[in-house]
């Protein structure tokens, strides 16, 4: 709970974020009177760009994508051999 009217804040309402809807900055006093543009450089530092940290693959995805994997190497391997076997044959 913020406790007085004076407080100087700064919300953030693109994160960039699946998971962060809203991000707040509450300005101490003593920077209060630093102008909007220093404010906004101040906060973009401090502001997490989640969606290329969040691009790391979970679990089911890791597994869905060795599986597609393992799959194409057997359709390839089965293409090889027939194409070997057509070779020979003619």
């Amino acid at each position: 709970m913020v406790k007085g009217v004076s407080k100087t804040i700064i919300e953030v309402n693109d994160t960039g974020s699946k998971l962060f809807e809203k991000i707040v900055f509450y300005v101490t006093p003593e920077y209060g009177n630093l102008n909007a543009k220093q404010l906004k450089k101040a906060a973009a530092s401090f502001s997490f760009n989640y969606s290329s940290s969040a691009q790391k693959p979970t679990l089911r995805k890791r597994y869905k994508l060795k599986k597609g994997v393992k799959y194409f190497l057997i359709g390839f391997s089965v293409f090889l051999a027939l194409a070997v076997v057509i070779f020979v044959l003619l």
